[in-house]
């Protein structure tokens, strides 16, 4: 299992970027939940935003830190 840190990014402007955020509660959790070997992590506050999954899966795609508010992508994939 490997973690990999995402990169913090201001917040997208509309129609530039799809973005995932978590319209529930806040808190530490994962968003998306895979069967893979690695993890996403926050580049903020260190949540594990996706859990399980494989590196490359996910692309394109910036990610609403369900705990903090900070607005990921994934460096280098």
């Amino acid at each position: 299992m490997t973690d990999y840190s995402m990169k913090v990014i201001p917040k997208p402007k509309e129609g530039t970027a799809s973005v995932f955020s978590w319209s529930g509660e806040k808190g530490k959790f994962a968003v998306i939940k895979g069967k893979g070997n690695d993890n996403y992590i926050c580049g903020a506050c260190g949540n594990v935003i996706c859990q399980n999954v494989d590196r490359g899966q996910i692309i394109n795609l910036v990610i609403a830190c369900p705990n903090c508010g900070s607005y990921n992508i994934l460096k280098g994939t």
